[in-house]
């Protein structure tokens, strides 16, 4: 009879645990654990109680901070300027109590067209986040405490949790308290006046809410609706490589701005050469008096000093900056910065920077600007295998290249193209030694005028560890260089046992 239901095993729930003064808590759960009801805040005592066979594991702060770190850099990539949700420690905790309430900032201003609107943006940074291992909720707002109540309470599908205020005023108003960032205390006397939602808060006067509540509960508010400002620790390197210019006269025409940049970037690149330092990835922001942000960002294949360089890749896109009214500030600034290989000097005090090489990085720089980002530059190299479909890998064209082969070694010819994969051949007639005289390929019949071979390729050692005879396995190929009717020379290869063995084409040899 069929099975009506579902007898997989359920997976072992997992704890996160911290020990402070008070005992041992739980501070992190998973979904396994959750569905349970083993919540984050209790005791791991009173967990076990429920669940004796739960599994738990110490806290590593280190851990949870590289990994932090790590997702503020990739998400570099839609903003340069990332901030961290402090809401935890301004609340006395030292880390995320529920296991999902590690939150980023991020400040999108005039840069969201760059993705193809807010809403692709959105869905690009959940895709992103996902890809990394993380569960991720996501929220596009005016202030950072409504981006921070929407990606937690917003209804609408992860991907249109978009909040513009005060036209999404019903929606928010439908939030909950704890919308607000607010402690718990505060928000359990909210719950016992019967005040749920926003919307409960939002009429009342604001005289009474102070003298019941305190300070604290308007200031959210206020910063919700943006009528306070909000300031962010945005996560910024020890000593950003960063310019900042603003104009008392903004700068009207594109001839003035492109004097403002150059001087912004001679100077960036001066700084960097003083520390020995070069730019990969420089990010151009300019301001106008409208508040509309234009971000030029560009990137590089190596360390680059070079003021001129930066200037020229700039000039292609600085066109299609629209100056509007005026650009009343500029941003020059370098999130990617690397050490610069050392240079010798000449005895006459003139630079040798091998001059070869740096004209190199930077046409290639240029190349791959025309190109976009989508495409890349890359050479044949050559990688340590015997396989020959592994033996060729792409390699950036600024990576460093390792020779074909050792010298001391003579290996046989191999095809000027590779067929991957390879295409399969049906054996049509043998000859008296059970040797295939006539093939079919690509619907064409090939007669077998003359064959060479063979040469007998197996699989890698490392990967046959459990078979005593891994070259009589399956996988091991013999090749034959074939000369057919028309004159070609094909590189061909038999699989399988004999008189069962799967012939296939892999190759063409010039002639």
């Amino acid at each position: 009879m069929p099975k009506t239901g579902d007898d997989s095993p359920k997976p072992e729930p997992i704890v996160i645990t911290r020990a402070d003064h008070k005992g041992v808590l739980v501070c992190g759960s998973d979904k396994a654990a959750q569905s349970r009801g083993l919540a984050p805040g209790m005791r791991l005592a009173e967990a076990r109680s429920i669940y004796p066979a739960l599994r738990d594991l110490p806290e590593q702060p280190d851990l949870y901070e590289r990994h932090l770190a790590r997702l503020i850099r990739a998400m570099d990539r839609y903003s340069p300027w990332v901030a961290r949700d402090r809401f935890l420690q301004e609340a006395g905790q030292d880390g995320p109590m529920d296991g999902g309430d590690a939150g980023l900032w991020l400040e999108i201003t005039g840069g969201s067209h760059l993705f193809g609107g807010e809403s692709a943006l959105l869905e690009l940074v959940l895709r992103d986040g996902k890809s990394r291992g993380y569960a991720c909720r996501a929220a596009i707002a005016d202030t950072a405490g409504a981006a921070w109540g929407a990606a937690r309470c917003h209804p609408a599908p992860a991907e249109q949790r978009i909040l513009s205020l005060p036209r999404d005023h019903d929606i928010a108003a439908g939030f909950p308290i704890s919308a607000l960032r607010l402690p718990e205390q505060t928000r359990v006397t909210l719950f016992r006046l019967g005040l749920k939602h926003l919307g409960d808060i939002t009429p009342m006067p604001r005289a009474n809410i102070t003298t019941r509540l305190g300070p604290e509960v308007l200031q959210r508010l206020d910063q919700f609706y943006g009528r306070l400002p909000e300031h962010l620790n945005f996560n910024l390197p020890d000593r950003p490589w960063l310019i900042r210019r603003s104009f008392g006269e903004p700068l009207g025409d594109a001839a003035n701005l492109a004097i403002a940049v150059e001087s912004m970037i001679t100077e960036l690149c001066d700084n960097l050469a003083q520390e020995n330092l070069g730019l990969r990835r420089i990010i151009l922001r300019c301001v106008r008096v409208d508040g509309h942000t234009h971000t030029i960002t560009l990137g590089t294949g190596s360390p680059c000093q070079s003021a001129p360089h930066v200037l020229r890749l700039l000039s292609e896109k600085m066109p299609g900056v629209d100056t509007g009214f005026g650009i009343e500030q500029v941003i020059v600034y370098a999130p990617w910065v690397e050490h610069v290989a050392f240079r010798q000097s000449r005895l006459d005090q003139q630079q040798e920077e091998t001059t070869d090489q740096i004209a190199l990085a930077q046409l290639i720089d240029r190349i791959s600007h025309h190109l976009g980002p989508r495409d890349m530059l890359f050479h044949p190299g050559h990688h340590a295998s015997h396989l020959p479909e592994r033996a060729s890998v792409r390699q950036a064209v600024n990576a460093r290249t390792y020779p074909a082969r050792r010298t001391d070694m003579t290996l046989p010819k191999r095809p000027v193209r590779l067929i991957d994969p390879p295409e399969p051949a049906e054996i049509l007639a043998r000859d008296t030694n059970g040797t295939p005289s006539r093939l079919r390929w690509r619907k064409m019949a090939v007669d077998i005028i003359h064959a060479e071979g063979p040469e007998r390729i197996c699989p890698e050692w490392w990967q046959c560890l459990d078979q005593d005879e891994y070259a009589l396995s399956p996988k091991t190929r013999d090749y034959f260089r074939i000369r057919d009717q028309a004159g070609r020379l094909l590189w061909a290869f038999r699989t399988g046992t004999t008189g069962q063995d799967i012939w296939s084409i892999h190759g063409l040899f010039g002639n």
